[in-house]
């Protein structure tokens, strides 16, 4: 049974259940301007920039609230809804301060934008602007400025509807209504900075990032989160080497639009002061120096050649990584292991298994490493995997890090380690979805080895008639196995092809 029909700028489109109508213009491709409206919260309808004119009606209409009804016809951008969303512009500017040059939401503010679009040019109040708390602290990672807020209370509902943990709250009337804390000091949520994304506006800007840089100079590259199995989907953020943030992106199957305090800050052990550069060997001295990439493969192949020995990997190396390592085991007669922290979950998105690619690792066969054993080759991303005991009885002579700090004094041979941010390949979450990291060009240092190459040239130096594959060749030898029969892989790896990069 049919549920009406709805006409939108044109478009006749069908009526679906429990959806407003700036729900079902959004399915169809027409934007809405919109402030307190969220897909993932209650509709509260407070902003009214997202009025359309309804033929008919006299009045116009906010469509985050409008039930569709069969037979009605909306228009967007007629003059009538024009003049609407003008007034209501007039009405939030009023009292907002003239300060985008250094308002670090600036390039990607609703508020700047939509007062671009159909704001005016000029201000037509002659009173003075309300004066309101600036850089209040909630909590250690979020600074609030009242003058710039336009109690859209999307960070309220998200306390309240998300994490139900209600650490916010409205206060006060009229001009003078703010956004409060409703008890001292922290956030009891680990997911507090969500509200910094939700803010359509600068009221709600992250003290870690807080005046780094100019979003116009910075490179953002689609790729996700490895601070635990969940694998939330992010947006990476770079300029000039540096890693300066990391932001949630949409995936309703993962993370939905959110992700947690942790997983965003831990970006930060990509620009660590001990971050490795260049590829290292042990001189005559007992030194090591910094030399070429191929006198480091050449040296590498010399101290594995005759050594028989294991790989311990990282639990959050690449699917591609894991299966290069697999086979330098084999051809040093060894085996491969891998290994992953374990900690706290909770029943939202982090869980308790800390290898973003855990179960890759068992998929391909990889046996879990519980306790520290020996290794010739270790690969170790994040410390926590392969802990500083584990580096140090591994006895490994060929190290790959990305943190000088976590190379054994046993290491012959050491090679750079790009972060989960500079390199490309494929991670399968704790639910056995794979997606794809994906590099960023702008952070860290400029021409780092792929660890792909690098492994399958060592793998050259061990076996003169070794058969090069590159990332294509590897991921066909992995979609071949019988325990990724069923799996699907992300567009852009159908054909075991490389997904995009930055």
């Amino acid at each position: 049974m049919s549920n009406g029909k709805i006409t939108i700028d044109g478009q006749v489109l069908d009526i679906v259940p429990g959806k407003t109508v700036i729900q079902i213009a959004n399915d169809a491709g027409i934007g809405v301007q919109h402030y307190c409206y969220h897909p993932g919260l209650s509709i509260a309808g407070n902003c009214r920039i997202c009025q359309v004119e309804v033929e008919g009606w006299d009045r116009p209409q906010i469509s985050c609230k409008l039930q569709p009804s069969d037979g009605m016809v909306v228009h967007t951008q007629s003059e009538f809804a024009k003049d609407a969303r003008e007034g209501t512009m007039e009405m939030l500017l009023v009292n907002h301060p003239l300060d985008c040059p250094i308002c670090d939401q600036a390039g990607e503010c609703h508020l700047q934008d939509y007062s671009y679009e159909v704001g005016q040019g000029a201000a037509s109040s002659p009173t003075a602007k309300t004066n309101l708390p600036k850089n209040v602290p909630f909590g250690s990672k979020i600074v609030y400025d009242a003058e710039r807020c336009i109690k859209c209370t999307l960070c309220v509902r998200f306390c309240e509807e998300v994490t139900e943990t209600n650490e916010l709250a409205m206060a006060g009337r009229s001009d003078h209504e703010i956004v409060i804390m409703t008890s001292q000091g922290e956030f009891e949520t680990p997911y507090s900075m969500n509200i910094i994304d939700l803010c359509p506006v600068g009221a709600l800007t992250s003290r870690d990032f807080r005046f780094k840089s100019r979003l116009w100079f910075m490179d953002f590259a689609e790729s996700v989160c490895t601070g635990c199995a969940r694998g939330c989907n992010v947006m990476t953020g770079g300029r000039d080497g540096s890693f300066l943030r990391m932001e949630p992106r949409e995936n309703q199957a993962v993370n939905k639009w959110w992700m947690c305090d942790a997983g965003r800050l831990g970006y930060k052990a990509a620009n660590v002061a001990s971050r490795l550069e260049a590829p290292l060997v042990r001189n005559a001295d007992g030194a090591l120096v910094q030399v070429n990439w191929e006198r480091a493969i050449s040296a590498a192949g010399a101290a594995l050649k005759g050594a028989p020995g294991d790989v311990l990997i990282d639990g959050g190396a690449t699917l591609e990584e894991m299966a290069l390592a697999n086979d330098l085991a084999a051809a040093m007669g060894g085996k491969a292991k891998y290994a992953a922290a374990t900690g706290e979950g909770d029943d939202f998105l982090v869980v308790a298994e800390k290898g973003a690619n855990a179960a890759g690792a068992e998929l391909l066969g990889l046996p879990r490493a519980k306790k520290a054993s020996a290794a010739s080759v270790v690969i170790v991303e994040r410390g926590q995997h392969i802990t500083a005991s584990m580096r140090d009885k591994s006895g490994a002579v060929v190290v790959f890090a990305m943190d000088g700090e976590h190379v054994p004094d046993s290491a012959q041979v050491v090679f750079p380690l790009p972060s989960s941010a500079e390199r490309n390949g494929l991670l399968v979450n704790c639910d056995g979805i794979v997606q794809a990291i994906s590099s960023n060009t702008a952070i860290g240092p400029n021409n780092l080895a792929d660890p792909i190459e690098l492994i399958e040239d060592i793998l050259g130096e061990l076996d003169d008639g070794y058969d090069w594959r590159g990332r294509d060749g590897v991921l066909a030898s992995i979609r071949a196995l019988p325990a990724f029969a069923k799996v699907d892989f992300p567009a852009g790896y159908e054909a075991a092809g490389v997904g995009a990069g930055s």
